[in-house]
C-alpha cells in the first residue's frame, strides 16, 4: 500500500467526521417548536403588596377612586414562602359578611378595583382575551362558613358588575360554596341568577385547599368567544360558556373577598385569615 494511498484514505475519513460533527452541532443548536413554546410570555402587569396601602402601592396597582372598603381588615405581611414579595393578610371577623351586612357582629374582608389605564396599559381594555393569575393561601382548618368570594377580572363601569346590578358591566370573581368547592361567580348585563345576583359556573370543578400552602388560581376570559377557563395549580379545571360580555371592554382587577351573601349567616364561627400574593395579568395563558 503506497504512502499516497494511505494519506488519501485518512483525508477522506477526516472530512467525513467533520461533516458528521457539523450535522450534530446543527441538530443541537436548532430547538424544536415544542422547545420554544414551553415558556409563558411575560405578564403585561404584575403586582405584590409591598407598601400596601401607601400611595406608591396604589399607583403601582392603578387603584380606582371608588368602590373600596374594608382596608382596616387588609394588611401587608412578610411570608418566607411567598411566591413573590410581601403578601396581603385578610381578616374575616366572626360572623362577618359583605360591608352591606346590617346584622353582622364583626367586619371582615375587603374590596378594591384597579384600572388598567392607570398603570399605563390601556391596550388591555380592548384585548379579546385576558389572563389573571394569583396565589391564595388558606390555613389548615379554615372555617369556610356558608360561602365566600375571591378576586377576578371585571369589565365596564364600577358598580355595574356586582351587588345585584346588571348595568353594562361584567365580573368573573371566584367563590367557595358549601365548604371548599370552587366556582366562577359570573355577572353580566344579560345573565343573573334566580335571586337577581350572579350565576354559578362550574361549582365543584375544583376544591380550594386549606393546608397552609400557596396555591395558584388562574382564569382566562375570552370576550369574543364568551368563555372562561380556569386552572388550579396549573391544571385546567373549568371551561365554561358565558353571555353578554363580547362588547364590554375589560377594566381591571376586581379584588373582592368576603363571606357572603349579605348577612351574618354566611360568616365563619370564629375569626379567620386568608392570604393573597403575586397578581399578574397577561394577554396569553401564564401557567
Amino acid at each position: 500500500m503506497t504512502a499516497t494511498f494511505v494519506r488519501s484514505v485518512a483525508l477522506a475519513a477526516t472530512a467525513a467526521l467533520c461533516l458528521l460533527g457539523a450535522a450534530a452541532t446543527s441538530a443541537v443548536a436548532a430547538p424544536t417548536a415544542s422547545d420554544t413554546s414551553t415558556h409563558a410570555a411575560a405578564p403585561a402587569w404584575s403586582g405584590t403588596f409591598a407598601g400596601f396601602p401607601s400611595s406608591t402601592w396604589s399607583k403601582a396597582w392603578g387603584e380606582a377612586s371608588k368602590g373600596t372598603w374594608g382596608f382596616k381588615d387588609l394588611k401587608a405581611a412578610a411570608d418566607p414562602a411567598s411566591p413573590a414579595g410581601p403578601v396581603l393578610d385578610v381578616t374575616y371577623g366572626k360572623g362577618s359578611s359583605a360591608n352591606s351586612c346590617s346584622n353582622c357582629p364583626n367586619p371582615g374582608g375587603g374590596q378594591f378595583y384597579t384600572d388598567f389605564g392607570q398603570v399605563n396599559h390601556p391596550e388591555l381594555k380592548s384585548a379579546q382575551t385576558l389572563d389573571l393569575k394569583y396565589y391564595v393561601k388558606f390555613p389548615t382548618n379554615y372555617d369556610w362558613g356558608k360561602a365566600g368570594k375571591l378576586p377576578g377580572l371585571y369589565g365596564g363601569a364600577i358598580g355595574c358588575e356586582s351587588g345585584g346590578n346588571h348595568c353594562g358591566g361584567f365580573s368573573t370573581r371566584y367563590m367557595w360554596r358549601g365548604g371548599n368547592p370552587g366556582e366562577v361567580y359570573f355577572y353580566s348585563p344579560t345573565t343573573s341568577g334566580p335571586t337577581g345576583y350572579g350565576v354559578d359556573l362550574g361549582l365543584g370543578s375544583w376544591h380550594f385547599a386549606a393546608d397552609g400552602g400557596w396555591h395558584a388560581i388562574e382564569q382566562q376570559v375570552d370576550r369574543k368567544a364568551q368563555q372562561v377557563t380556569v386552572w388550579y395549580d396549573g391544571k385546567q379545571v373549568l371551561n365554561a360558556k358565558t353571555a353578554g360580555i363580547s362588547t364590554i371592554p375589560f377594566s381591571g382587577v376586581f379584588f373582592s373577598t368576603f363571606f357572603g351573601g349579605h348577612d351574618t349567616s354566611w360568616g365563619p364561627k370564629s375569626t379567620v385569615h386568608a392570604y393573597f400574593a403575586d397578581f399578574s395579568v397577561s394577554t396569553s395563558v401564564q401557567h
